[in-house]
């Protein structure tokens, strides 16, 4: 094995992290029959090439990661659509609202864009608003601003300033986290527009799965006891439902609604 060329080896070596993904030092030793300095070098020369990536005690493939799906090209959800009908018991036709961006809250907008009652929406959420403005019914206000494409909405200061125009009856948001310590979101500008849409509201209405409960992320949103009304696809427990509970705040599930 030790007449193979470095070339012929490099070419073994990259059909074998093809099959299983990752290879250490040791078992390219042991296939070869080679020192580990030499197995090293093989790695040097093998992860100059883009697919590959050195790792402590050995390499790995690179698998390239997918674009992210707009909101409106995501598999529908059946938690996330029972939660949009449940956020639309409570609101009453002619309200005025908020509407956050998110899959769930997507799933709202299309239950709202099929509604004969007027309501008025503002909302910085493109494909919300697309899906909203085919509704005559509606008084719709789209935020302008700097466009997120992960998020698929207006983000920055413009999108807070004309959002500070307006008074609402429901900030309607969705959760990206939710702990005794409150809500908060993973980017700053998306924090702080959620937290202008609270300061121009009556009314905190918080709606997501309980896969976000007992998360935090690093930019907080607003305290807990800020939260009006949470909805949920399940109760939540351990120190938020202790701290939901000591705060006297209402909780509707997709069975019930407790106090």
């Amino acid at each position: 094995m030790n007449a193979v060329t470095q070339e012929e080896r490099l070419a073994v070596i990259a059909n074998l992290l093809e099959r299983q993904q990752r290879i250490t030092l040791d078992e390219i030793c042991r296939h070869f029959g080679i020192s580990r300095d030499s197995a090293r070098r093989d790695l040097i020369r093998l992860t100059e090439q883009p697919r590959f990536q050195r790792i402590r005690g050995g390499a790995r493939l690179l698998t390239p990661a997918s674009e992210p799906l707009p909101f409106q090209q995501r598999p529908r959800n059946d938690a996330k659509v029972a939660l949009a009908r449940r956020t639309l018991e409570i609101l009453q036709p002619g309200a005025s609202l908020y509407l956050d961006a998110g899959s769930t809250l997507l799933e709202l907008a299309r239950l709202l864009a099929a509604q004969p009652q007027p309501f008025a929406l503002v909302s910085a959420a493109l494909d919300a608003l697309q899906l909203l403005s085919h509704n005559p019914a509606l008084g719709l206000h789209a935020l302008g601003g700097e466009f997120d494409a992960l998020q698929r909405m207006m983000l920055g200061p413009e999108t807070e300033r004309q959002l500070g125009q307006f008074r609402l009856r429901h900030a309607v948001l969705g959760i990206c986290a939710l702990s005794e310590h409150g809500l908060s979101a993973p980017m700053a500008s998306e924090a702080a527009l959620k937290r202008r849409a609270i300061a121009q509201s009556e009314q905190l209405i918080a709606v997501g799965c309980a896969d976000k409960f007992d998360t935090q992320q690093l930019h907080q949103v607003c305290e807990l006891a800020r939260l009006d009304l949470l909805i949920c696809d399940a109760l939540p427990d351990g120190p938020l439902r202790r701290a939901l509970v000591d705060l006297e705040i209402p909780i509707l599930t997709l069975e019930a609604p407790i106090d």
